[in-house]
């Protein structure tokens, strides 16, 4: 019979969730959402399906045409565009998609780099306060979150 070894394993500690990581990922997701769909991650993922088509799909599935809305330049129902809008007419949508990714590149970069550098900054200055709450209340509460 095979011996046990003597050593034990060490209790699996459960990883907290980072509220200060989740506000610089929401934030990574606004910037995105905003510079490709126009929407915030929340209009995106839950806004309507409403593209309105003027014409027809040609046999090989491409649109001949969509109306245009003169106020925004996109077509009508394009702006904000939604994950519906991309579900019900993808060619159509993708091609919305990569427009305003080549329009918004550079603001969406730096966008981008100013989140990064003021998350990385505010956490170095803001060090000793935050280990201070997730010290004294969010250990002692439990949740399993941090600051």
């Amino acid at each position: 019979m095979a011996r046990r070894s003597s050593r034990r394993k060490a209790p699996r500690r459960s990883r907290a969730v980072s509220l200060i990581s989740l506000a610089e990922s929401y934030a990574y997701a606004s910037i995105l959402t905003e510079g490709l769909f126009s929407a915030s991650p929340t209009e995106f993922v839950l806004g309507q399906g409403d593209l309105d088509p003027s014409s027809s799909w040609t046999n090989a599935g491409v649109m001949s045409s969509y109306t245009n809305n003169v106020d925004t330049g996109a077509g009508i129902g394009a702006n904000p565009l939604s994950l519906r809008d991309i579900m019900v007419n993808p060619a159509y949508a993708f091609a919305t998609i990569q427009a305003r990714g080549q329009a918004n590149m550079i603001n969406m970069a730096i966008s981008s780099a100013m989140v990064g550098i003021s998350a990385k900054l505010g956490r170095r200055v803001l060090r000793r306060p935050i280990a201070n709450v997730n010290r004294t209340i969010f250990k002692n509460l439990g949740l399993g979150v941090r600051l």
